[in-house]
């Protein structure tokens, strides 16, 4: 049996840490589109927001699209669908009605109003949970996934590509070791599909009007296929980890200065896989080793990003009438939120049979 590639989990943790810190960034950042907004802007909220969505979201599509290729190794197509669906489908569903009624609540009720067409101004919410909750559930224009569209999305790009995804998993893994420009060509491809289909600017994941970033995510997905299927190029990775972070450095440094332009889509491609083959490269070469702690964050990683919003934005609606200097209501919301994500995991789903059902966890 494959040994536990335990860089690979500490990436995971690390990501859905970096999700958290740039949802607790979002209510400051410059992008209007969020369920609770700061009534003043911050360049360096909007900064690490920015870097934070560039290269989190691509990451892990792209793991997961390494974790079909190995699951599809030692299951059959029809088990894997079923896992799918009992690792995505199942906490998107229930994610939906619990968290993201408490979600709009908080939203509507200070006169946001976030959907596929955007953001509208509305007049604050006057009723109370409950009342809105009986409304929520019976009114689908007040529904929404809010950060569960991850879910979503990866749950049909995984069927959509599991007849393709079933023969390569079959294949044996090609073991030599690509020159070292094979592994920047993703960059490329990548930064040329968000600029052919004017991807990446707005980001609204409504799924149907979400073309160019469902192909995207897909495309994200596909890379990890392919390093699953070719672990020599992820072994080129690691001699390049240096050289593919000064490219991201460089690509985000143009993403700020040519923002949202044809120009500035490419350097958000280049910037993503830069911040993946960094990722990768370095994780590879500092490996963790195996420990109940690191199995432990592991395993709590997909409910953390299920609970994690309704906490940030409770936490958010007292911190932000303090106005309190930035950083110092960032990092203690992210701080607690986290704490409390996991804590919520700990002694509400861990134990529980039927909530870690609910969430996900096998």
């Amino acid at each position: 049996m494959q040994p536990r590639r335990t860089d690979l989990d500490a990436l995971r943790i690390l990501v859905c840490a970096g999700v958290i810190l740039a949802h607790a960034a979002l209510l400051f950042a410059e992008e209007p589109r969020y369920h609770l907004k700061s009534e003043l802007p911050s360049l360096s909220a909007s900064i690490v927001y920015e870097f934070m969505r560039i290269t989190t979201m691509p990451l892990f599509f792209i793991l997961a699209g390494w974790s079909a290729v190995t699951s599809l190794r030692k299951r059959p197509a029809v088990r894997f669908a079923v896992e799918r669906a009992r690792r995505l489908l199942v906490p998107l569903i229930f994610g939906v009605i619990v968290f993201c009624s408490v979600i709009k609540y908080i939203e509507l009720s200070h006169g946001r109003d976030i959907g596929a067409y955007g953001l509208r101004m509305v007049p604050p919410l006057q009723i109370g949970f409950p009342e809105f909750f009986a409304l929520y559930l019976t009114r689908s224009r007040l529904i929404t996934w809010s950060h569960l569209w991850f879910l979503a999305y990866l749950f049909i790009i995984s069927l959509v590509f599991l007849p393709l995804l079933t023969p390569l998993a079959r294949r044996a893994p090609r073991t030599d070791v690509p020159a070292a420009v094979i592994v920047y060509l993703p960059g490329l491809v990548l930064a040329a599909w968000l600029v052919a289909f004017n991807g990446y600017w707005p980001f609204l994941p409504s799924l149907y009007k979400d073309g160019a970033n469902f192909s995207y995510f897909a495309l994200c997905f596909a890379l990890g296929t392919g390093i699953a299927a070719w672990p020599g190029c992820e072994r080129r990775l690691q001699p390049e980890a240096l050289r593919l972070l000064l490219l991201m450095l460089v690509a985000f440094a143009g993403v700020i200065l040519c923002g949202e332009s044809t120009l500035g889509r490419a350097f958000v491609g280049l910037t993503a896989w830069g911040a993946v083959g960094t990722a990768l490269g370095l994780s590879a070469r500092l490996k963790p080793t195996a420990s109940p702690t690191l199995r432990y964050l592991n395993e709590a990683a997909m409910p953390v990003y299920v609970v994690h919003h309704v906490p940030l934005l409770l936490l958010g609606t007292i911190a932000l009438p303090l106005t309190l200097p930035v950083w110092l209501t960032i990092v203690p919301l992210a701080l607690l939120t986290t704490v409390i994500s996991i804590a919520a995991y700990h002694w509400l789903i861990r134990p529980w049979r039927p909530m870690r059902v609910l969430m996900g966890v096998t």
